[in-house]
């Protein structure tokens, strides 16, 4: 009996939401993402440009295209195909070439253009402009069966946010609550941190550990995006390796962000961390 090749399709997407992405599968874009306020420009369009740097071995094609997106409480990139957002820049963004080949270990400028500016509602407007390859590459993948294989089928696509603020624009976090639970591999903080404005908000922070007003312990929180007028559930282990005895501590977390006029921001919140003698 001749069994057929099983082929499986895996589309393999990088997009830089505030994380530099230096390259993926041969293939790099520099800026990583555009931010643009609009009440800084002067004229009613914008003009910017991505580079994009193909494989150092072989020639690759691209094309590009826009789609909008939104970002969901995981802070991750949630697409949509028909979206009606009057924020969508996707009917409103220009780019020269839609299609194009790089030269192996050259690179080639995508030039961006944004009209009617005066037009845009108040807020954060914005589309990711997507850099895929034309040419999938094709993977034999052995599966341990006699007579079936599988073809694993690559394709390249590169994500860039493009963000325009413009008219009133506000860049508000707060934290919603601070909970500390206990999972089988130790003690995670459970945390709302909630964008109260009409443009997203990207934060960094640290969480500090305090006992009598001393300070055990400060470590570094995963950074993340926050949509405009949305939250962002973070989950992450309490670092315990400098508390010595278990007893009755606060866990401090502060986070950052830049406002809508670029000025530093922080929030504060505190909960109770209670360590035992098996953390």
């Amino acid at each position: 009996m001749n069994l057929e090749k099983i082929k499986t399709k895996i589309l393999g997407t990088i997009i830089a939401l505030g994380i530099a992405v230096p390259a993926f599968a041969s293939v790099a874009v520099s800026p990583t993402r555009i931010e643009i306020n609009a009440n800084k420009i002067k004229t009613n369009y914008i003009t910017t440009a991505i580079e994009v740097k193909g494989d150092s071995k072989e020639p690759m094609r691209f094309k590009a295209y826009p789609g909008f997106f939104t970002i969901d409480e995981k802070g991750e990139v949630v697409m949509k195909d028909k979206a009606s957002d009057p924020h969508d820049l996707s009917n409103k963004i220009r780019f020269v070439p839609s299609e194009f080949t790089v030269a192996q270990g050259k690179s080639q400028k995508l030039r961006i253009n944004i009209a009617g500016i005066n037009q845009l509602p108040d807020g954060e407007n914005r589309t990711m402009l997507y850099i895929e390859d034309v040419n999938p590459k094709e993977m034999n993948i052995p599966t341990g069966q006699k007579g079936i294989g599988a073809q694993l089928i690559v394709k390249t696509r590169i994500g860039v946010p493009i963000y325009i603020d413009k008219g009133k624009v506000n860049k508000i976090a707060d934290i919603e609550y601070l909970n500390i639970v206990k999972e089988k591999d130790g003690l995670y903080t459970d945390m709302k941190v909630v964008s109260q404005g009409n443009s997203k908000v990207r934060y960094t922070g640290r969480a500090q550990i305090i006992q009598d007003k001393k300070l055990i312990d400060e470590y570094e929180l995963k950074g993340k995006v926050v949509g405009d007028n949305n939250y962002h559930i973070a989950k992450q282990k309490i670092v315990t390796d400098k508390i010595e005895s278990p007893g009755e501590y606060t866990l401090r977390v502060v986070l950052f962000y830049l406002d809508e006029n670029g000025k530093k921001k922080n929030i504060k919140k505190e909960a109770n961390l209670h360590i035992t003698g098996n953390v």
